[in-house]
């Protein structure tokens, strides 16, 4: 697609790649990992990322929405998809036209697959252990067994369940113990059906990582070959600021240039509101994304970028379509045109790889890096850096 706005969000499949070897490192032989690509990838692009994954042998991906799976079987991708969402049955239905693979967290889903089925249908049935959101309750761990014994449509394949708080798995007296004792109990009664199991997201991978470093195997994350579900660590970030095993590169650089820069006079304001007024003469970079692009109106007047490889301050609020860098420091008494076009770094690598993470971005508009990553929105094209055409 042309670009008449040179602000763009710049995917590095190499480091995408380089994470996912992290985490496989992490992981050894013969487990089962999923790589999340749901909400487009954690905003990166969902299917470049599948197809990029594709090429070092990633067999599954996981979405949440039904829809999500549809767009990346259009776009070829071959990978067993896993839809975590619950469906009715006409969403039933579309998993099985497209080859895709439910997670099943209800009888009436069940019921779904029963009634649309033609053979069998190969299925990974959730339980909720604490995060109380999706899952079956432990209490029906018998009368589930007893009917995917039973059952001639349903094939169950593996068992799964979520951490609330997966950045407590170093600890044997956290949330996470707790949850996988309980799941432990599940697995175990599943065991004469030969199905496998998965619940470690970033933050129980990141967890194990460390205490495989650390020489403590012998915990309960290492009960089982429990299987990965890693999201926010196949971008690039840490869940907890305490992990530092895994050398994990951010992904995502979101860039954006200088339209034109102004000077304020003393005692002159800025943006809406007139929350910001100059205490000097200054020199303010005028650059084209905003609140709409996903870069928040919280950060303003407190947020940060790249500029010329120094770090500058927004100033003045956010707008819809652009925000305010005082430049001043840094272009000092040249002249002013030969800074237009400058690039500007939001987040990620500059051309000398200074890394100005999402996490700073994040922090300051009192946020978590999951969501500063996927606020990024559509109207920022995505250019991707290393991918290879199928």
């Amino acid at each position: 697609m042309e670009m008449y706005r040179r602000t763009f969000a710049e995917i590095s499949i190499e480091n995408l790649l380089s994470n996912w070897q992290q985490i496989k490192n992490v992981a050894g032989d013969d487990r089962f990992i999923c790589p999340m690509v749901k909400a487009n990838a954690y905003g990166h692009g969902d299917v470049q990322t599948a197809l990029a994954l594709e090429t070092v042998e990633a067999d599954t991906v996981g979405v949440c929405l039904i829809e999500e799976g549809l767009l990346l079987r259009s776009a070829g991708v071959k990978s067993q998809i896993l839809v975590f969402r619950g469906f009715d049955r006409h969403g039933a239905e579309k998993i099985l036209e497209y080859q895709m693979t439910p997670v099943v967290s209800t009888w009436e889903q069940i019921q779904a697959l029963e009634s649309v089925a033609d053979e069998p249908v190969k299925i990974h049935l959730k339980f909720n252990t604490g995060m109380n959101r999706l899952g079956f309750n432990i209490d029906q761990t018998e009368k589930l067994f007893t009917y995917f014994k039973n059952s001639k449509k349903l094939k169950l394949k593996a068992l799964l369940t979520h951490f609330a708080q997966g950045e407590d798995a170093i600890f044997n007296d956290g949330f996470s113990a707790k949850q996988t004792k309980l799941f432990k109990e599940v697995v175990d009664y599943f065991k004469p059906l030969n199905t496998y199991a998965h619940l470690l997201n970033s933050g129980g991978i990141a967890s194990q990582a460390y205490l495989k470093k650390e020489n403590k195997t012998d915990g309960f994350l290492f009960q089982e070959k429990w299987g990965f579900r890693p999201g926010l660590a196949l971008y690039g970030y840490q869940p907890h600021a305490r992990f530092n095993e895994m050398n994990l590169k951010p992904v995502m650089t979101l860039k954006s240039v200088v339209n034109n820069i102004r000077t304020v006079t003393t005692g002159e304001t800025v943006s809406y509101g007139c929350s910001w007024q100059a205490q000097r003469d200054s020199k303010i970079a005028i650059v084209p994304i905003g609140y709409a692009d996903g870069f928040h109106r919280l950060i303003s007047n407190k947020g940060h970028a790249l500029f010329a490889d120094k770090i500058v301050p927004v100033v003045g609020r956010i707008c819809m379509d652009f925000l305010m860098l005082d430049v001043t420091d840094v272009i000092q008494g040249d002249d002013i045109n030969k800074w237009i076009e400058e690039e500007v770094i939001l987040f990620g690598y500059d051309d000398k790889l200074k890394l100005f993470p999402a996490d700073d971005a994040a922090e300051t508009s009192h946020t978590i890096v999951w969501e500063t990553l996927t606020s990024v929105g559509e109207r920022v094209p995505r250019h991707f850096k290393g991918l290879k055409k199928p």
